[in-house]
């Protein structure tokens, strides 16, 4: 009889997981994508002021060797006036073609960031990884072919349309913060962060062997190479899940025109502050990333100019350990700090470090103190991530990719007004005051560090919130994350709204 029973008896279904749960399990997700895409991102970087230097070197002074640029022509009595026509020259076209990247880029970013909270993280992975294999092309066929300068136009643009780096990062923090809690979040961005200038470190010394013993082609193909790996890893699906249910978002839902008022949502309600917090959070990414991407933009160009004279291993030496010591100062920075300072606290710190690094750069004359001005910004790049952070905590999870659309169309429009008045400066002033750039920079340092202060004067955060909770960076957040209500937004150490008072009261 009993067996009979257990025949009888139905065998009910195994409870499944969603994609959501699954993904959330998982310590590796988005990270190997932020690596392989930095390759193609910085040799790029380093190989196109090299490049071009060549190229305008040929057409104008028929100078056909490029070692004779690292010797920065100090031996030719017109060796000074030829030089600084040359890097005058290459700065501007730096300029053009970094121009043609960032208008179209402006709009694809928050465009394509946006639909990504219906159409899923993966339409911000996949679309720039394959502007990059584009980009790359182009430059391969201009270098093999000595195609026109002109050409280089088409790579810059194609990559432009398709979102940039800028939003493929963007992608990956709202894939980091669909499956983290917030407890985590901030130090798991800080990985990725640091993903960024770790790699960039070591890709910077691979680049400068290669570009200096065989030519621009090497380490063009190898980063052709690992933005196809790239693309195969996000678009398998066992490897990387895809963590927003397409099937549970309406088809009216999905169109670019809900996109927009997903946007303008944002910035409508204005509960605690919320809107000035985001607004004032944006801000001082702009002018942080500002800094930053100016000293990227004009470091290479820099350093090969009088008095440094770089080769190409010195120029991928120099930017690989500001690089690696920006990417350990940033989580070794975070980490300790947190235990005894705010968010507010450890940005000012960051913004401190940021203007050290850009005064010791304007007083350098030799190389070795352009390593000490890199030592002393190791901690330049804390406040991004948590910048990051504190801005997803202020949102709706619905609206997380919105949130990062915007701080993505921050970041690329800090590099388009980095790319007009970095090198538009240092082409005007190289002749008679190179560093002058940093001067400028410097003086830009104080901006963000302001808008911190008044976030702390009008929204100070408590240490009664842990920005770090001890270990397990990867540990499974699910239990955290059933916890907080999924549609209510999360007003960290901020009192509850007042139902009777008017939006207008607040600041």
């Amino acid at each position: 009889m009993a067996d009979r029973q257990t025949e009888l008896t139905p065998i009910l279904p195994a409870k499944t997981m969603s994609d959501r749960e699954r993904a959330r399990r998982r310590w590796v997700t988005v990270e190997p994508v932020v690596a392989l895409a930095v390759v193609g991102y910085i040799s790029i970087g380093l190989i196109r002021p090299f490049y071009l230097k060549g190229r305008l070197g040929e057409s104008m002074f028929n100078i056909t060797k490029q070692e004779e640029f690292s010797r920065c022509q100090a031996n030719n009595s017109d060796g000074g006036t030829m030089e600084d026509e040359i890097q005058s020259q290459a700065s501007l076209w730096i300029l053009y073609l970094t121009t043609a990247m960032n208008i179209p880029i402006v709009v694809s970013s928050i465009t394509l960031g946006t639909v990504s909270d219906r159409l899923g993280r993966k339409l911000c992975l996949v679309i720039p990884v394959i502007g990059y294999i584009c980009q790359e092309t182009v430059y391969v066929l201009t270098v093999h072919y000595k195609l026109p300068l002109p050409v280089l136009f088409v790579g810059e643009f194609l990559q432009g349309v398709t979102g940039g780096f800028g939003l493929l990062f963007a992608g990956c923090l709202s894939y980091i913060s669909d499956i983290s809690s917030e407890n985590h979040r901030t130090m798991r961005i800080a990985v990725a962060e640091m993903l960024v200038f770790f790699v960039g470190g070591f890709v910077q010394v691979g680049a400068g062997y290669l570009l200096q013993d065989i030519g621009p082609i090497p380490p063009l193909a190898m980063a052709l190479g690992f933005n196809v790996l790239c693309l195969i890893y996000i678009t398998t699906p066992c490897i990387l899940i895809e963590t927003v249910d397409r099937e549970n978002v309406p088809e009216h839902r999905k169109g670019i025109k809900d996109a927009t008022r997903s946007v303008m949502n944002l910035f409508r309600f204005n509960e605690n502050g919320r809107r000035w917090q985001m607004l004032l959070l944006d801000l001082f990414l702009f002018f942080v990333m500002l800094n930053i991407n100016g000293v990227m933009s004009i470091f290479i160009l820099y350093g090969t100019a009088k008095p440094f004279c770089w080769s190409a291993v010195t120029a991928g030496l120099a930017g690989s350990f500001g690089f690696v010591t920006g990417s350990l100062g940033m989580v070794v920075g975070t980490k300790l700090f947190s235990f005894c300072l705010g968010e507010y606290f450890i940005m000012q710190i960051s913004c401190l470090s940021l203007l050290a690094s850009n005064v010791v750069m304007s007083v350098a004359k030799t190389t070795l103190l352009i390593f000490v001005a890199n030592g002393v910004g190791a901690l330049r790049g804390m406040a991004v991530p948590i910048a990051r952070s504190v801005l997803s905590k202020l949102v709706n999870p619905s609206e997380i990719g919105a949130a990062f659309a915007i701080v993505a169309c921050m970041d690329n429009l800090s590099g388009f007004a980095s790319s007009l008045m970095t090198p538009s400066i240092y082409a005007a002033t190289v002749s008679y005051m190179s560093p002058a750039i940093f001067y400028v920079l410097s003086g830009l340092s104080f901006i963000p560090s302001g808008i911190v202060l008044i976030l702390q004067i009008f929204w100070p955060r408590k240490k009664g919130y842990k920005l770090i909770e001890d270990s397990g960076i990867y540990e499974d957040s699910l239990g955290d994350d059933l916890k907080q209500e999924p549609n209510t937004c999360s007003y960290v150490n901020n009192p509850e709204p007042k139902t009777d008072e008017k939006e207008s009261m607040d600041f």
